[in-house]
């Protein structure tokens, strides 16, 4: 099986560690990006399997992210999970609809592996 590889867009460092560690764990190749801007720039040259966003980002946020990112990733079939702490709000169906699975912090790690596992299967 080759190795699969997510890329983790966050700006939050303690987060990226947590989601670093436990993906890298189960076997996953995992690139970095500290925020909206190097995340679509990588996009671009990565051609990631599976991305991880937060929302709550300084410059460009994790909706704009995804903004930027969408036709991408739905040209190359790759499921993006975008991350907050914020309670549901009625514009997350929008995001759900383009193809966004929305993860609420704190999440359960097993949980968010399984998923990604099962998305990546």
């Amino acid at each position: 099986m080759d190795e699969k590889t997510i890329l983790v867009v966050d700006d939050d460092l303690a987060m990226q560690t947590v989601l670093e560690i436990a993906l890298r764990e189960e076997g996953y190749r995992i690139v970095l990006a500290n925020n909206g801007q190097e995340g679509v720039k990588l996009l671009g040259s990565l051609k990631p399997d599976l991305v991880i966003c937060d929302i709550m980002m300084p410059q460009m946020d994790g909706v704009e992210t995804f903004q930027q990112m969408k036709d991408q990733l739905q040209e190359g079939g790759i499921p993006i999970f975008i991350m907050t702490a914020l309670n549901r709000k009625p514009w997350f169906a929008d995001l759900e609809a383009e193809g966004a699975v929305i993860i609420q912090k704190p999440f359960d790690i097993d949980q968010l592996l399984r998923l990604i596992h099962d998305m990546l299967s």
